[in-house]
């Protein structure tokens, strides 16, 4: 559904701990004060659950009264509720924009690799889209969607990654998006198939 340009766009960002039902307590305070959603995000961290919603209202409606209404359907302190005016981007944010990368990083798990890279891409520009990662016994795996600014070399940067995150004995990779998902799709089916197989 296009958005109203008249309408009024807010920012609503939620942290609670997790529980069925959440996400439609918030959708629904948004919807009975008219509003649209028209973007979401939501992932739950070690029984923390975080929700970010873009959405637009027809009808002036302020901050405080879209915080409270949501507040509404839950108990007291039960969770923590942020709402900003969306601000879009501006056009040298734009023209800053390149293509979206996956970097992936996999080793042992040490103190300081998130500071590392975080503070790498910052200096260099790169915008961090999505990031996650995931520890089982000692060994990490981490996964960032990052756009790269298109003067960038790829391969320079690769590189210079490889060689910051030497002393942690990680194994870099920086995928396009496109390759990163397509290479996953097709290992996804051959998995089917063989699964397929095995049960006939």
């Amino acid at each position: 559904m296009a958005v109203d340009i008249q309408a009024e766009r807010y920012v609503i960002s939620v942290l609670a701990l997790d529980q069925v039902g959440i996400v439609k307590s918030i959708t629904s305070a948004i919807a009975d004060l008219g509003g649209n959603i028209d973007g979401m995000s939501q992932t739950v961290v070690h029984g923390y659950f975080t929700l970010i919603i873009t959405a637009a209202f027809a009808e002036c409606r302020t901050e405080d009264e879209i915080r409270s209404t949501i507040l509404e359907n839950f108990g007291s302190n039960e969770i923590s509720v942020v709402v900003l005016p969306y601000r879009a981007s501006t056009p040298q944010e734009e023209s800053n924009s390149g293509e979206r990368y996956i970097l992936t990083l996999t080793g042992q798990d040490r103190p300081a690799i998130l500071k590392t890279v975080t503070s790498y891409l910052a200096e260099n520009k790169i915008n961090i889209e999505d990031y996650y990662f995931t520890i089982q016994g000692d060994h990490v795996t981490h996964i960032g969607e990052i756009t790269i600014p298109s003067h960038r070399d790829i391969k320079e940067l690769q590189g210079e990654l490889q060689t910051l995150l030497s002393a942690f004995e990680l194994v870099v990779t920086l995928q396009h998006e496109n390759l990163f998902r397509a290479t996953n799709d097709i290992f996804s089916i051959r998995q089917l198939i063989q699964v397929q197989k095995c049960e006939e």
